[in-house]
Formats: structure tokens, C-alpha cells, sequence
């Protein structure tokens, strides 16, 4: 049994704890579709249509082109001589409706890369946010705006608003706004849901935040087994936790409710995140490869096979396939059920 503290109403949750089944028949396979060797180790992937975009660690970052899955082709990349950096890239995120990525340094602020011109790249470079960002979202509410969301290292929940000015040489982004929410600890990882914004704080597990007009206040806080690192939400309400060596979780406490059910699954694996596609789950397990599980609606998680495919750091699902970003590369899959 796991308590929730409710920050706003002050009220005491209990968890329900759901039903693990262990694995028994109907073991999934992976059918590999492609494998791309990326030099550095393959940190983490962004998938947006055809385009792939590879932290690609020392090696710095990659476009990949994957109109043919089976075969894909480099469109370009860029070193960190190039980035202007010295530390590996953990993390790329693009926002397609303003053609603008951003990757991050290893424990440092994102960087800003503008990919508005077919024709050209244009690096703006660090972005004036949070120094030891762990892990970040953009969400662009307008083709002339995007805000930064980080789990801040230092001091937890960071944003920062940009906007664009067309009236200066080629065009920048200023910064317009910003503020910094302290949370229970240090996190290590976001995620967003339209208003609704997690971060997990290592030992002390989860902490909820909710957005009203751009006024952030803390929800609830839920203590796990384990080491908290990285977080996937399926909407306001709902969200998977990879808790490496406390396994994974499914917790389903909602926005408001006093009460809320917890599933934790994958004890024996060393989960560092997890990707969902409706009942698919796909867990990233380090040196054990992938963990395939099959999730239901009445919270029963049922292992559907454990894959030793190398190292894995993260893991993402798009077009009914499955991209693992992992040190032998980036490897694309199918699972076949």
C-alpha cells in the first residue's frame, strides 16, 4: 500500500494495488524491420512523419529519413563541434508545427536548433533556461511561441516562454517569460498532458502539477518503491513510472480524486522508461534489452516476453512500429502478438 498526499485539498489517498499476472503462454516476438548504426550511442529518438531525429551521444545529433522503413537514409548531422558543445546529447525533441528542435547537452540547458528553411540549419544555441535540466517538453501554443517545461536538477519544476521577433535579422526568439515551481526534490524526468505536468524525483517518486492559465501549482505527491526516473503519461489522469530497480508502476490517481489504484509490475527488471501503444507496453530495461508487457483496462499487466536486444535507453512506438534507441544503434521493430 502506497499513500498519496494530496497538495491542494490536504486529503490522504490510498492506493489500491492492482493484479500482476506472471507469464504463462502468448509470448510476443520482435520481427526486426531495420537497424541503424549511429556511431555514438543511440541516447534517444523523436519521431515526426518520415523523420527521425537521433541523439546520437558523442556523436552528436542525426536526421534519419524513414519513407523507405526498411532502409533508412541520413539526411544530416551534426557533431558537437558543430552544436558547440562537449558533452554527450541525451535527448532531441521537435515541434513540427513550428520546425524548431531542441536537444540536450548532458546535464546542461537545451539547445535550440531552427529547421524553418528547407534549405538551410540555423543553430541558436543554448536556450536561456534551466542549467541542469535532466529531461524537458516543448509545447508551442502558437506558430510564434513555445514554452520550455524542465526537471530542474537544482531546483525542480523550471519553465521559460519564447516568442518570435520577424522584425530582427533573420529572426530570433526572445525570451518573454519564465518561473520556477520548488517540488519535494530533485527531478530527473517530466512529462505533459495538456494542463496536467509530472515529474519524478528519484527516491521520493512522483510529483503532479496542474496548469491554470499559466499559473502552476502542485497537485499531489506519490512515493514509490525504488528510484523514479522517468515518466509516460496516457492522459490528465494516467501514467506509467519506470522506477529501475523497483520495477515499473501504473497509477491511475486521477485529477482531483481522493482515491487512486497503483499496479506495480516488473519487479525483477531494471526499468528506465516505458512506451505505451494502447495495450502494448514496451520497457526499457539497460542490459536486459526490452521487456514486452500486456496492459488491460481492469489494471491486470500480463509479461509478454523479455528481449535482449543490447543496451536500451528509451524506447518509442510510431506508425504501428517500434524504435529502440540503443548502444548497438537505432533498431526498429514489429512486435508480432
Amino acid at each position: 500500500m502506497t499513500a498519496i498526499k494530496i497538495g491542494c485539498a490536504g486529503i490522504l489517498a490510498v492506493l489500491i494495488t492492482g493484479c500482476l499476472e506472471p507469464v504463462t503462454e502468448n509470448l510476443w516476438m520482435l520481427n526486426k524491420v531495420a537497424q541503424v548504426e549511429t556511431e555514438g550511442y543511440c541516447r534517444d529518438v523523436f519521431i515526426s512523419g518520415d523523420s527521425v531525429f537521433v541523439a546520437a551521444g558523442q556523436a552528436g545529433i542525426q536526421l534519419w529519413d524513414i519513407s523507405t522503413i526498411s532502409a533508412p537514409t541520413q539526411v544530416w548531422e551534426m557533431t558537437l563541434s558543430d552544436l558547440g558543445v562537449s558533452k554527450e546529447i541525451m535527448q532531441v525533441e521537435y515541434e513540427a508545427s513550428i520546425k524548431q528542435l531542441f536537444a540536450l547537452e548532458s546535464n546542461e540547458r537545451p539547445i535550440h536548433i531552427d529547421l524553418s528553411q528547407s534549405d538551410s540549419i540555423r543553430l541558436h544555441g543554448q536556450l536561456n533556461t534551466s542549467e541542469k535540466t535532466k529531461e524537458f517538453r516543448v509545447i508551442a501554443s502558437a506558430i510564434d511561441t513555445f514554452t520550455v517545461y524542465a526537471a530542474d536538477n537544482d531546483d525542480g519544476l523550471k519553465w521559460n516562454k519564447f516568442g518570435y521577433d520577424p522584425l530582427t535579422f533573420d529572426g530570433i526568439w526572445n525570451l518573454t517569460g519564465g518561473a520556477e515551481i520548488p517540488c519535494a526534490g530533485l527531478p530527473n524526468g517530466i512529462d505533459i498532458y495538456e494542463d496536467e505536468i509530472v515529474l519524478t524525483i528519484d527516491q521520493l517518486g512522483i510529483e503532479a502539477f496542474h496548469n491554470q492559465n499559466g499559473q502552476i501549482t502542485s497537485s499531489y505527491h506519490i512515493d514509490l518503491d525504488g528510484n523514479a526516473r522517468s515518466v509516460t503519461m496516457i492522459n490528465g489522469g494516467e501514467f506509467y513510472v519506470a522506477c529501475e530497480e523497483g520495477g515499473a508502476y501504473r497509477l491511475n490517481p486521477g485529477s482531483s480524486s481522493q482515491w487512486a489504484s497503483e499496479t506495480q509490475f516488473a519487479e525483477d527488471q531494471y526499468v528506465t522508461h516505458i512506451a505505451e501503444n494502447d495495450h502494448q507496453l514496451v520497457l526499457s530495461c539497460a542490459s536486459n534489452g526490452l521487456a514486452l508487457y500486456e496492459a488491460s483496462l481492469d489494471l491486470t499487466i500480463k509479461e509478454r516476453g523479455i528481449h535482449d536486444i543490447g543496451y536500451v535507453y528509451h524506447a518509442e512506438f510510431a506508425s504501428g512500429y517500434l524504435f529502440a534507441a540503443t548502444r548497438e544503434g537505432l533498431q526498429i521493430y514489429e512486435i508480432v502478438e
